[in-house]
C-alpha cells in the first residue's frame, strides 16, 4: 500500500513538473524566442536558384491589358515558371531563331510573361542553377539574357530569351504550360490590378518601359534595425563560433574603444563594427588561375547558408570580376527585398547590403550591413495614404530630369531643340516601386516607399507619396 502511495505520488510530481515547465515556457522571454527562430532560419538551405530571380514581371493579357507586379507571393509564378523553364533548357528538339524587337514588341500584345532580372545573367550558368544536366543551344545562341518572355495564348508556346540587345525566339512542342495559362487567367478574371501602359503608348516616344496612370498599391511600414548593435557578449561570441567553427576558447578577442569587437583565429578575422556591419576575411591558402562562376556561386550559397541569417530575403545583384595578387574571383554583391519589393540603401559608404569575394572554392570576404526588419506583430499594417503613380512622379519631376540631362550632356536647351521631350524620357531606362532605407537610425527606421527611376546611368528615388526626391546614385 505504501508503495502504491509512493508511486501516485511520484506520478503527481512528474505531472506538476511538466505542468509548470510548460508554463515556464509559454512565459519565455522574446529574446529567447527569438534566438530559437535564429536557428531554424539558419538550418534552412539557401539554394544557389534562390539567388536569381526576377525583380518584376509583366503580365500581359491581351487586348492592350498590362500590369507590373513584384511580390509573387501571391501566385507563385516564378516557382511554377522555373520548372517549364527548365525544361526549356534541356529539351534537345526545341528550334532557335533570332527575331527583331518589333516583333518582340508585338508579341507583348498576347497573353504572356516577362521576366525582368536585376543582373545580366549567363544562360548556361541560369540553367545549371536549375538542375539542367546538359543544357542545350539556346545558351549558345544567347549567352546572357537580362529578361525572358513566355507566351500564354492559343497554340503552341514559345519564350524569346533577350539581353536589350538580341531576341531569341524559342519553340518546343513538348512543353506543357497549361497550369501557368490557368493561373494568368485566374489573375485577370478577379481584377485585382493596376493597368500599366508603355510609354511608347502615353508619350508616342521610342521607350517601352511599362508604367501605370492609377495605382491602388499599398505598401506595407516597414521599420530595419541594425542586428549587431543589439547584440550582448555572449550572442557576439556565438556569432564567432558559428563562422570559424571552432569553441570560443581557441578564438582571440579583442574589444576597441569604439565599441567594436575582434574576433582572430589564425589567419582568418571577423570584425563587428559598432555601426552595425560585419567583415569578415580569409587569407587565400592557394593561387586560383582560373575564374570559375558556376563553383564560386555554389561556394557563395554554401556559406550564406551555414554563417548568416539574411537568406530567403537576399537576391543577387551584380557580379564582378575581380584579382587579388595572382589569383582571379569575383565580387557577388545581394540586396534585401521585403514583400517582394527591392530595398534601396542610402549609405553611399557601403553600398550594398551584402558583399562576398569569391575565388572558386574558397571565401576571401564577407561584408554584410546587418539590417533586419522589425517584427512589428498586429502592429504591420498597409499605408494609409494614397501612393501617387510613376507618371505622376514623371510629371511632376520633367523639370528636374531635363535639367539633369542638360548638365549630364553639357548643352543648353536651345541646342537640344523641339525634341529635348522625347530625348529626356527616351532616356528613362526602368522605374520600379522601391523601399529607400536612409540607414540613419540603428533601431526603428522606418522605410519611405519610391518610386526608383534609372536614368541615364543614375538611379533617382522619389518619395511615392510626395514625389520628392530623396536619394540619388
Amino acid at each position: 500500500m505504501k508503495e502504491r502511495a509512493k508511486t501516485i505520488l511520484l506520478f503527481l510530481l512528474v505531472f506538476s513538473s511538466v505542468y509548470m515547465t510548460s508554463k515556464l515556457w509559454i512565459k519565455l522571454p522574446d529574446k529567447l524566442g527569438n534566438f530559437f527562430k535564429s536557428n531554424e532560419v539558419l538550418s534552412a538551405s539557401y539554394e544557389l536558384s534562390d539567388m536569381i530571380s526576377p525583380s518584376k514581371y509583366l503580365l500581359n493579357f491581351g487586348n492592350k491589358n498590362h500590369t507590373i507586379t513584384y511580390d509573387d507571393s501571391k501566385y507563385d509564378i516564378w516557382v511554377n515558371s522555373k520548372i517549364l523553364l527548365s525544361s526549356v533548357l534541356e529539351d534537345e528538339f526545341i528550334s532557335v531563331d533570332e527575331i527583331t524587337k518589333d516583333q518582340y514588341l508585338n508579341f507583348q500584345e498576347e497573353r504572356s510573361i516577362v521576366f525582368y532580372f536585376p543582373e545580366e545573367l549567363n544562360t548556361y550558368i541560369l540553367a545549371k542553377t536549375w538542375d539542367v544536366k546538359s543544357p542545350n543551344k539556346v545558351a549558345d545562341a544567347i549567352p546572357n539574357i537580362v529578361e525572358i518572355y513566355m507566351y500564354l495564348g492559343n497554340g503552341n508556346p514559345f519564350f524569346v530569351f533577350s539581353d536589350e540587345n538580341r531576341y531569341v525566339l524559342v519553340k518546343g512542342e513538348n512543353i506543357d504550360n497549361s497550369q501557368l495559362k490557368d493561373e494568368l487567367t485566374q489573375i485577370d478574371e478577379a481584377k485585382l490590378y493596376d493597368y500599366y501602359y508603355s510609354m511608347r503608348e502615353i508619350y508616342g516616344i521610342e521607350n517601352d518601359i511599362y508604367i501605370p496612370y492609377n495605382t491602388d498599391y499599398r505598401l506595407s511600414t516597414i521599420h530595419f534595425s541594425n542586428e549587431l548593435v543589439n547584440q550582448d557578449d555572449n550572442e557576439k561570441r556565438q556569432l564567432a563560433v558559428r563562422f570559424f567553427n571552432k569553441n570560443i576558447d581557441y578564438i582571440r578577442e579583442i574589444v576597441e574603444s569604439n565599441g567594436s569587437t575582434i574576433y582572430v583565429l589564425n589567419k582568418r578575422v571577423l570584425k563587428l563594427n559598432s555601426n552595425g556591419t560585419l567583415d569578415y576575411f580569409q587569407a587565400l591558402e592557394e593561387t586560383i588561375e582560373e575564374r570559375n562562376l558556376y563553383t564560386s556561386l555554389i561556394t557563395a550559397a554554401d556559406f550564406i547558408t551555414h554563417k548568416t541569417s539574411s537568406q530567403k530575403s537576399i537576391y543577387l545583384s551584380n557580379i564582378e570580376t575581380i584579382q587579388s595578387d595572382n589569383s582571379k574571383g569575383y565580387r557577388l554583391s545581394f540586396k534585401y527585398r521585403i514583400r517582394g519589393i527591392p530595398v534601396l540603401l542610402g549609405n553611399r559608404e557601403i553600398g550594398d547590403y551584402i558583399q562576398i569575394e569569391v575565388f572558386n572554392n574558397h571565401i576571401r570576404s564577407y561584408k554584410q550591413l546587418t539590417r533586419t526588419e522589425d517584427d512589428m506583430g498586429l502592429s504591420t499594417r498597409l499605408e494609409s495614404r494614397s501612393m501617387m503613380s510613376s507618371i505622376d512622379i514623371l510629371d511632376n519631376n520633367y523639370d528636374f530630369l531635363e535639367k539633369e540631362y542638360l548638365t549630364q550632356m553639357n548643352k543648353t536647351k536651345e541646342e537640344v531643340g523641339d525634341n529635348i521631350t522625347q530625348e529626356v524620357l527616351g532616356l528613362v531606362d526602368d522605374i520600379n516601386l522601391a523601399y529607400y532605407d536612409p540607414n540613419l537610425k540603428d533601431q526603428g527606421e522606418r522605410l519611405i516607399g519610391v518610386w526608383a527611376v534609372r536614368f541615364n546611368n543614375r538611379i533617382y528615388a522619389f518619395n511615392a507619396y510626395t514625389g520628392n526626391l530623396v536619394f540619388e546614385r
